[in-house]
C-alpha cells in the first residue's frame, strides 16, 4: 500500500473517532503529494494540493524540508503549479516556523533575482525562528555589502517582527471548560 492510500485510511479511521487528520511529518509522503500535484491528470491532485497546503506540520521535520524545497522551486518558476502562485508559496513559507523554510527564504533573499530577494526579505522580517547559522549567513552577506542582508538585519535590530504585529483587540472574550 502506498503512503497516500495509508494516509487516507488513517483519516477515515480518525474520522470515526471524531478526530481530524494527523499533520503530515513524513518527507516521503510529501514527495508523493508533490508527484500527484505535478500530474494534472491524477485523480487525487486537488486533494493533494489541499493536504500540501494545510496538513504538513511546520518546523524542522523531513516533511517541512521537502515542502520548503518545492515551494522554492515554485517561487523560482522552476515548477509551475497554477493553484500555488509564487506569492502564495512565499506566504506558505512564512507560516512554516523556521528550519527549512528560513533556509529557503535566505537562499531567495540573498539570491540574484532582486524582485524575489525583496519579497523573500519582507517575509524574513516577520520570522522569529532564526538560528545562529541563519544569522551567520546574513552577517556574511552584510559583510559582502549585500543591501538586502543589511535591510533584514536593520529590521531585526528594530524588532519589527514584533513591533509590526497587528494591534490586539481591547477586549478578548474567552470561554473555558
Amino acid at each position: 500500500m502506498n503512503l497516500y492510500a495509508a494516509y487516507l485510511d488513517e483519516i477515515e479511521s480518525r474520522k470515526k473517532q471524531n478526530l481530524k487528520p494527523k499533520p503530515i511529518d513524513n518527507g516521503p509522503m510529501v514527495e508523493q503529494l508533490i508527484k500527484q500535484i505535478l500530474d494534472k491528470e491524477n485523480q487525487y491532485r486537488d486533494e493533494s494540493i489541499n493536504f500540501f497546503t494545510y496538513n504538513i506540520i511546520p518546523g524542522t521535520t523531513s516533511a517541512a524540508k521537502v515542502k520548503a524545497k518545492f515551494l522554492k522551486e515554485i517561487i523560482l518558476a522552476e515548477v509551475i503549479v497554477d493553484e500555488i502562485t509564487p506569492s502564495f508559496a512565499l506566504e506558505l513559507l512564512s507560516h512554516m516556523n523556521g528550519g527549512p523554510s528560513v533556509d529557503v527564504l535566505l537562499d531567495l533573499a540573498l539570491g540574484s533575482n532582486l524582485s524575489i530577494a525583496k519579497n523573500a526579505a519582507e517575509v524574513l522580517k516577520t520570522q522569529v525562528f532564526l538560528y545562529e547559522a541563519d544569522t551567520n549567513r546574513l552577517k556574511k552577506a552584510y559583510n559582502e555589502e549585500n543591501a538586502i542582508a543589511k535591510d533584514i538585519l536593520e529590521s531585526y535590530a528594530k524588532a519589527e517582527f514584533y513591533t509590526n504585529l497587528p494591534d490586539l483587540d481591547e477586549e478578548i472574550e474567552v470561554i473555558s471548560y
